[in-house]
């Protein structure tokens, strides 16, 4: 029976998730906002612009990029959506990052730290502008609607489907990402197409035989490039588009597919937005790509002797900024290889084993302090909002101490003595250097706070006296500057617009290293330096290569220069000999990164305006009316003592709507629905809402009112009368009110709710013509039932990219409940079939052990164990079920097809319920394990296999009583059932925006003469 407010099957529309996290990132995905923040708002012809109180200069900078871009959308890409668009601007997460949303309404969160320790995003002229120009980008795109779109929204308002409501969401990530990339390069001056990050991966792929077709692209893949594939494929082939077929041709395409009539058919609306089939053009592009790589290998031969680095690593996927410890013995590097957690991993300097692996909370950075001690930069949730990067002295047997609390802080760089370290600390969208004591965790500013000057990958120089760090400064300027050690600049090494980053001595402190894309191919530059005098040596290429490099360091010997390299399967530890007599000259930077000075009028405008309080109306009102369905419900088939009593349609199916609003922060949300069945004058209905104001916990009340058959009945007048056949309708109405506290960390989640509820539940006695029975009645109709419940929830369970499932860690989960029947006279209570209090209890762990192995993912070993009791009159035989195949409930088409729905008590190869009673348990015991990476598509069809794993499993499961001596009635505990079988499992995108895991199965009984079961399902078994 239906109890809980019905959820809306469809998708969140947030467009990309993540639009601004690469795989390089330690993301953290889309974080809630603190709805507890002191917000304020500050509205504009186009734009309601949210912030905090304390962000109002940065909010109002964020209105006038928002603005700006409105103008430049409107005007080259394509009509504006009609109503304001809401802007939230938060610096709650010390990530760099944005998302666009086209449901409830127009919305861009925005977080304001710039993205100075990423390649990939850190060419651009104001972050502000980049990433509110990306993300309005999407808002243009994807609020279009064709013809039947927009008359549907007419009628029903934004209902959260793709097409046609929002049909630029049903096509590949690809497209929506690779518009909006493309634009935001087009109106900044700077960005992801005018960098060389995107270039790089690309041209990689190509020169090492791993350019993605088509089929592939559309997917979601873990295989690398992973979550770049669809910025880095899709706004380079755009830019082909476009270049060879003219830019008036972008909004056509957004046209294109907004006004089909049949959806999902990506070639059809290419051969009319630009003349030619898009999955032919791509084959084009790829030829030309090839082309343009062989020419770019040509020229750095040209340049001089290609360097030929020697790999330390080898399917390291993700391995970045390598560092040998200060005794030369060790060597480190931040890792994500995406079948394990993310970590630092130690090996012998000088290529050999594994000596440590330390876990970190997403890719860390860090330095050597003495011996085999790390200082690491990590974040850790503060709280169910805020993320904060802090310092961790971590020992090579993985002890750590906390050396800093809410400080802010990444990139450390420890002095010679191991006493303090220079790191990066983030505040209100910009950042600053400062000096933090490492035994007491002091921290101390080196110099002023700028909001258009951004610091990255600071390095304290061998002697202590200097620090080397990356600047930014407005007009995409990253340089290496040297300071000294009170943080006032002493020597300028570059000034250009090429990305200069992650400078490092060498042991003698007499040389520079840093990465630099100055010749459109990121390599390792060196100059002599003498800080002391003010001087710069000429710059040399310590590197030449055709794929890319980046992030050097120097041993202690000064015998070899480590870095990572970047290949078509992810970023490898390499090194050279570090040898500056035979490096090159480096050329002057390439023209591509010419562009006129930055006006500081443009960089510091700022939108003028009133700043009110946050009111959370607007964004809460509903806007849309979602069309609901529900089937008839019938009574299942009774068979037995002589009698038989055939399944029957009690209930008609029921029509109605249901729509759901949350504000912009988070701090309210609700949800209502209605139905009425299509025949008698039954209605059914709900409305729940929460309230997140206080941060934590999270308040909530819900009422609803459901319909459901209870079951047929056999009933006789006297014993010399035949049988009448009898059906119960069951009327439920809740009232029910909830408080949960939640206490997350990254490497664990804990949460406690705590709930009462008032039920009143009303039976009606219906007969042959379903009319109200005149002849019988049932002896309690009506019910009033008082209930409260706990469930306390932990986990430190995990996956990773290429896993299917949870692979690492552990979860358990315990929930009580207390059922009063009130208003019960004396005589009544605990009668069977009258009282309907109880007791119960619901528990269940489970436990996942990666065992490494040999495929694209680790072998797991997987157990479930869950057991469930209760007391009271109120329980009966079917308090609990045990059978069946758990799985998830089909949203894709909105009539949930297929797919089962979640079981508490599984027992695979057994029909559900095949036990039941008042005590149930079922446990499982699965070995999981990698069958093919697969990665391929069906052409330009709308559907993508990525991965396929199997599973072996044993499961056992009972359940028994009551044992009542009621006409002869017990249920008394029998032999435990048990099964053992197969499945495999898929990960499918089908529609190119709906991701299902597939999975099929045979469970083979090992009790009571069953035979074999087949299933289909979704989702994971647990």
């Amino acid at each position: 029976m239906c109890r809980t407010l019905i959820k809306t099957a469809a998708r969140a529309l947030a467009i990309a998730g993540v639009c601004f996290a690469p795989a390089l990132h330690p993301a953290v995905g889309q974080v809630t906002v603190p709805p507890d923040e002191a917000w304020r708002t500050l509205t504009t012809e186009h734009f309601r612009v949210t912030f905090p109180e304390r962000l109002e200069p940065l909010g109002r900078r964020a209105a006038d990029r928002a603005e700006i871009a409105w103008t430049r959308l409107s005007t080259a890409f394509a009509a504006p959506p009609s109503g304001r668009v809401d802007l939230l601007i938060t610096d709650h997460a010390d990530i760099s990052n944005g998302f666009a949303q086209v449901h409830p309404s127009n919305r861009i969160t925005v977080y304001a730290r710039p993205p100075m320790d990423d390649p990939g995003l850190g060419y651009f002229n104001d972050w502000m502008e980049l990433v509110v120009t990306h993300e309005l980008a999407h808002v243009f795109h994807l609020d279009r609607a064709g013809p039947l779109g927009r008359a549907l929204r007419g009628m029903f308002g934004r209902v959260p489907v793709t097409w046609p409501f929002f049909p630029g969401l049903g096509v590949p990530r690809w497209t929506s990402e690779g518009v909006a990339t493309w634009l935001e390069s087009r109106f900044t001056g700077a960005g992801r197409i005018h960098g060389t990050y995107h270039d790089m991966v690309i041209r990689t792929a190509a020169l090492e035989g791993r350019f993605e077709r088509f089929d592939q692209v559309a997917g979601e893949s873990p295989v690398w490039p992973d979550g770049n594939r669809p910025y880095a494929y899709g706004s380079l082939f755009f830019d082909h588009l476009l270049e060879k077929y003219g830019e008036d041709r972008l909004g056509a395409f957004a046209e294109t597919v907004a006004g089909q009539w049949v959806p999902y058919r990506l070639d059809a609306a290419g051969r009319k937005a630009f003349g030619v089939s898009l999955s032919e053009e791509w084959r084009v592009w790829a030829e030309a790509e090839a082309r343009e790589a062989a020419e770019v290998q040509n020229a750095v031969a040209r340049l001089g002797p290609v360097t030929v680095p020697e790999s330390l690593t080898r399917g390291a996927r993700v391995a970045l900024r390598p560092r040998v410890s200060r005794d030369g013995a060790r060597l480190a590097f931040a890792a994500s290889d995406g079948r394990s957690d993310q970590q630092i991993r130690v090996t012998v300097a000088q290529g050999g084993g594994a000596l440590a692996a330390h876990r970190t909370n997403g890719l860390a950075t860090f330095d050597w302090l003495d011996g085999d001690r790390l200082l690491v930069s990590q974040l850790e949730l503060d709280g169910p909002y805020e993320a904060w990067g802090d310092l961790y002295d971590i020992a090579g047997d993985g002890s750590s101490r906390r050396v800093t609390r809410g400080e802010r802080l990444s990139q450390p760089s420890a002095d010679p003595t191991g006493r303090w370290a220079v790191a990066v600390q983030e505040t209100g969208g910009t950042n600053s250097l400062v000096r933090v004591d490492l035994a007491t965790g002091v921290v101390t500013p080196l110099g002023g706070t700028d909001p258009d000057v951004h610091w990255s990958f600071p390095a304290v120089s061998p002697d202590g006296r200097w620090i080397a760090a990356s600047r930014w400064t407005p007009g995409a300027y990253l340089d290496v500057v040297v300071l000294d050690a009170g943080g006032r600049e002493v020597l300028q090494v570059t000034r250009d617009r090429a990305m200069d980053m992650a400078p490092a001595w060498t042991p003698d402190g007499r040389m520079l290293l840093w990465g630099s894309d100055r010749t459109e191919v990121p390599n390792i530059l060196a100059a002599p330096v003498d800080p002391a005098a003010g001087t710069v040596g000429p710059v040399l290429m310590a590197t030449n290569v055709a794929t890319g490099v980046s992030y050097p360091s120097a041993d202690p010997s000064g015998a070899w220069i480590y870095f990572s390299g970047y290949h078509a399967d992810g970023w490898e530890v390499e090194r050279i000999p570090l040898t500056p007599a035979t490096w090159i000259p480096a050329p002057v930077p390439s023209a591509r990164f010419d562009a006129p000075p930055r006006p500081e009028a443009v960089q510091s405008a700022a939108a003028p305006g009133q700043v009110t309080s946050y009111s959370a109306v607007p964004t809460l009102l509903p806007t849309y009316w979602q069309p609901l369905y529900r089937e008839p419900a019938r009574t299942p088939a009774v068979r037995g003592g002589g009698h038989s009593v055939p399944s029957r349609e009690v209930l008609s199916g029921a029509v109605g709507l249901q729509t759901a609003g949350s504000d912009l922060v988070g701090r309210h949300g609700w949800e209502a629905f209605a139905r009425v069945f299509t025949s008698g004058s039954r209605v059914e209905g709900g409305a729940a809402y929460s309230f997140a104001g206080l941060g934590d916990p999270v308040l909530s009340v819900a009422a609803s009112q459901f319909w459901d058959e209870d079951g047929a009945r056999l009933a006789r007048k006297d014993d010399s009368s035949p049988y009448d056949t009898l059906y119960v309708l069951e009327r439920s109405r809740d009232l029910a009110a909830a408080v949960t506290y939640r206490h997350p960390r990254w490497r664990r989640d804990l949460a406690l709710s705590v709930g009462a509820a008032m039920v009143w539940e009303k039976r009606e006695l219906l007969d042959q013509g379903l009319e109200p029975s005149q002849a019988y009645r049932l002896n309690a109709p009506e019910s009033r039932l008082a209930d409260v419940r706990a469930t306390l929830a932990f986990s430190t369970a995990r996956s990773h990219p290429f896993q299917i499932g949870a692979a690492r860690g552990v979860s358990a989960l315990v929930r009580g409940r207390v059922r009063s029947h009130l208003a019960l006279a004396d005589s009544s209570k605990a009668t069977p079939g009258v009282d309907r209090g109880l007791d119960d209890v619901l528990a269940q762990v489970r436990l996942f052990q990666a065992l490494g192995g040999p495929g694209f993912a680790s072998h797991v070993l997987a157990v479930r164990v869950a057991a469930g009791g209760a007391r009271g009159s109120g329980a009966d035989a079917g308090h609990f079920e045990v059978g069946g195949a758990s799985g998830s409930v089909e949203g894709v088409s909105g009539l949930t097809l297929f797919g089962g729905s979640p079981l508490f008590f599984p027992l695979r190869g057994y029909g559900e319920a095949t036990r039941y009673g008042r005590v149930a348990w079922s446990a499982s015991l699965e070995y999981r394990f990698p069958l093919a990476l697969v990665n391929r598509g069906l052409g330009a069809w709308p559907l993508h296999l990525d991965r396929v794993m199997g599973t072996l499993f044993a499961d056992a499961g009972n359940a028994w009583g009551p044992e009542l001596g009621v006409q002869g009635y017990q249920n008394p505990r029998r032999a435990a059932l048990a099964s053992v079988g197969g499945e495999v499992a898929a990960e499918v995108l089908v529609l190119w925006a709906a991701p299902l895991l597939l999975r099929g199965g045979v469970g083979v009984p090992l009790r009571d003469g069953h035979d074999p079961a087949v299933y289909v399902r979704l989702g994971v078994s647990f």
